[in-house]
This record gives structure tokens, sequence and C-alpha cells, in this order.
């Protein structure tokens, strides 16, 4: 017997930061999306815990949050962690796109529907939130308002579908080196600038500054998004660029100048369509 399920990734439309909290993490006010790209995951029985992943850059071990994941909810449910697990990628890692924390909450939803575990909603969001700040908003996905360290998670009714286009160029960037460059302090926006603004679709992320400082070259990658459309940002910690309006022509364009980066046309998912996704044994 085997389950499979999707992890589709999350945009940021956009982020603002704030001060350092108590607990050593950041503030934010948020605006995320999940969009169609997706990773996806499989369990089957095993005598041991193992993990395969067909990207061979990322770790199998216990610094991958699907392994942590998996270990986190056996020993929640009191079992041993018993399963192999294989990991397909598609997500880009260290590019803001939340694939190694849709990863973590695919784990949660496949082995709790795996080990017929009796778990709420509630239950595997505690989980999810001692696992990563983007986590919980896995369990939701859809378009949704995200505050705290990233754990409160507020829903937002299902709008149509969004056609963007990522730009991802060739090399990853810490979140943790990002934050750390990070110079505002100020305080939180009482609104979002997307809810002020009826033509964009993407808002101010504080943290491109910080990405910039962090990573140079993303300075090339965003003169040429310029050139295609002003309603682009990055998202999250990078190094993803997120471009909202633009056609295939275009994107076509912007990857002939790059073709060292990856483009990628998606679309964005609403909550219903999200939960189908990710909804273990819905997968063929």
């Amino acid at each position: 017997m085997s389950l499979t399920c999707l992890a589709p990734a999350k945009i940021n439309r956009e982020l603002r930061v704030g001060g350092l909290r108590p607990d050593g993490y950041h503030e934010i006010r948020s605006r995320m999306a999940s969009i169609d790209l997706a990773d996806r995951l499989t369990v089957e029985p095993a005598d041991a815990m193992e993990l395969s992943c067909d990207d061979p850059s990322l770790p199998a071990g216990e610094d991958n949050l699907v392994v942590r994941a998996a270990r986190r909810l056996a020993k929640h449910a009191g079992r041993p962690p018993h399963v192999r697990l294989r990991l397909e990628k598609r997500v880009p890692a260290g590019a803001g796109l939340g694939g190694g924390s849709a990863d973590a909450a695919a784990t949660l939803r496949l082995l709790a529907r795996f080990w017929s575990l009796d778990e709420d909603e509630s239950s595997l969001a505690g989980l999810a939130a001692e696992l990563g700040s983007d986590v919980p908003f896995f369990l939701t996905g859809g378009d949704a308002d995200v505050s705290g360290r990233g754990e409160v998670v507020t829903p937002r009714e299902d709008g149509p579908a969004v056609e963007l286009v990522l730009l991802v160029p060739p090399f990853s960037i810490s979140t943790a080196a990002v934050y750390r460059a990070f110079a505002g302090r100020g305080r939180l926006p009482e609104r979002l600038a997307i809810e002020e603004d009826s033509v964009r679709y993407l808002g101010p992320n504080d943290l491109a500054s910080a990405v910039l400082g962090v990573e140079p070259r993303m300075d090339a990658y965003l003169r040429t998004v310029e050139r295609a459309t002003l309603d682009y940002a990055i998202s999250g910690s990078g190094s993803a660029i997120v471009l909202h309006g633009v056609n295939a022509e275009a994107s076509m364009a912007i990857g002939a100048r790059h073709p060292e980066a990856r483009i990628f046309r998606c679309l964005t998912l609403g909550r219903r369509e999200f939960q189908h996704r990710i909804d273990p044994g819905g997968v063929s």
C-alpha cells in the first residue's frame, strides 16, 4: 500500500516585516497565495525511516524537513516512524517559494492518513508551527493573511485563478542570512498596500533590500523584470521573482535573456483546489 499527495508552493503577494519578538523571530504581516507548482510526496511501509529524493543537492537525513515532520508526528502519535518516503522535487529550493515547508506540511497530512491517526486540523497546525514559521500556511493554502511569526493563518475567500510568471535565478538564498541583513525595525502597517491598490496584484516586500545585500546578482534579474512589467516582487526571502501581467512572448524574452535561469508559468490555487491537490490518495 502506498499513498501520494502534492505539495504546492506559495508566493508572497506582499511581505511586511516588523521588529524582533521576544522569541527571536520577526513579527510579519503577509498575504500568501498557493500556486500550482508542486512537489510530489509518496509514502509506503518500511522497516525503518527512509527518505529518497530525486534532487541530490538536498539533504535526505535529519536536516530535511520531511524527516523531521515524520519523526515529530510519530513521536506525537506514540509510534515508530517506520515508513519509506519518496520526494520528487519541482519547487526550487532557497527561492522563497516555501518548498521545504510545503513538503513538511504534506508529510504531516500524508502520514496522518497513512497511519490512520485521528488528528484534527488544530493538532496538525500545532505540530506544523513547531517545524517552521511557514509550515502552518501549507495546511490551509489558497489565499491567506499570515501574521505573528508566520503561524497565524487567516484564510481569505477564493477568487479566480491568477496567471503568474516566476523567474528563478540559478542560485538559492539563505532565509537566515536575509533576516540577519534586514535593517528595518519599524512598526508593521495597519493594512497591506495591495488592499489599497486595485490595479497591482503584488505589493511591497520589506526584505527586498536585504535580499540584494546578501545576493547582489539579483539586481540584474530585477532590471530585466522591470522592462517586462511594473507588477513584480521578490517572493519571501528570494531568489524567485514573481511577475504579474506578463504574456507568453514576454516571458520567453526573459528566458532568452537569462538562459541560466528557470521560468515557470503558473496559476494561483484557491483553497478548495489546494485542498484537493494535497489530499492523500487523490493524486494519480
